[in-house]
């Protein structure tokens, strides 16, 4: 059998996703075997393929490998986001709307988009038109905005300055938002008042969702495993309540922007 891939010193440089292909030969000199593995470094969506020929009776002595890069996707210009958004953004949102109050796949956040992409995918190739990129590991498309609620200074407007939109996905790592809930008055049974509110922390490991609307410093989003455990439905992240983590926002992409994973040297 093959080793595991991506081995320790792939996993090292990051997040990534992978795929490989594994062949041999029989030749009159012994088994030939031939492994070819593709590696997609999901920070830039760059990839990284290895091929390794050995002959079975002597590996050690006879092991070649070879190795070539691959660089990230070229930069996208205003108008070709645009043009990607018109595609398909209001059909992600379409599609995420429809799924509210149901269960999708195992009920995770990073599945719903991932099902939403391919299921979008099979309408898209169904009609003839190039479908969208598929989910690289929590990479969705073309990055149009990364924040850092550590970083110094002010957030405030980052969704208008990089043109965040309906049917966008959203990504975030680590993040914690502080909501101070409104104090208001309630009465009670027995006659007396009492004051209800307080202070709301949710904290995310990682999540995904897909962006249902933008006002302003806020986003309304399509989520799943959210507020309501493993189902859809509608949540709202508002960037003037996040302490900590990083936020990125993509915008989905034509699946030729990126090269499919595929473990062939060629």
């Amino acid at each position: 059998m093959p080793p595991a891939f991506p081995v320790p010193s792939m996993k090292a440089r990051g997040p990534s996703t992978s795929s490989y292909s594994y062949c041999w030969e029989q030749d009159f000199g012994g088994t030939k075997k031939t492994l070819v593995t593709v590696v997609r470094w999901t920070h830039d969506l760059s990839m990284t393929k290895v091929q390794i020929k050995w002959n079975e009776s002597n590996p050690k002595g006879t092991v070649v490998a070879e190795q070539k890069h691959f660089p990230a996707p070229k930069a996208l210009s205003p108008e070709q986001l645009d043009a990607a958004h018109k595609q398909y953004g209001q059909n992600i949102a379409t599609w995420s709307e429809g799924s509210v109050g149901n269960t999708v796949g195992d009920g995770e956040c990073w599945t719903f988009v991932d099902h939403a992409l391919k299921d979008l995918a099979n309408t898209y190739r169904s009609y003839g038109k190039e479908a969208p990129m598929p989910s690289h590991g929590r990479s969705h498309g073309a990055c149009v905005l990364s924040l850092d609620a550590s970083a110094p200074g002010s957030q405030s407007g980052m969704f208008q300055l990089a043109d965040v939109r309906r049917g966008d996905i959203l990504q975030m790592k680590s993040a914690h938002f502080k909501i101070v809930e409104s104090v208001a008055p309630a009465r009670q049974e027995w006659g007396k008042w009492t004051k209800r509110g307080g202070e709301k922390n949710v904290r995310l490991a990682n999540h995904t969702a897909v962006v249902k609307g933008v006002k302003g410093d806020v986003l309304d989003v399509f989520e799943q495993n959210g507020e309501v455990p493993h189902a859809v439905c509608e949540g709202r992240y508002d960037l003037a309540q996040m302490q900590e983590g990083t936020l990125q926002i993509f915008r989905v992409i034509g699946e030729s922007w990126c090269p499919p994973l595929e473990a062939s040297w060629d």
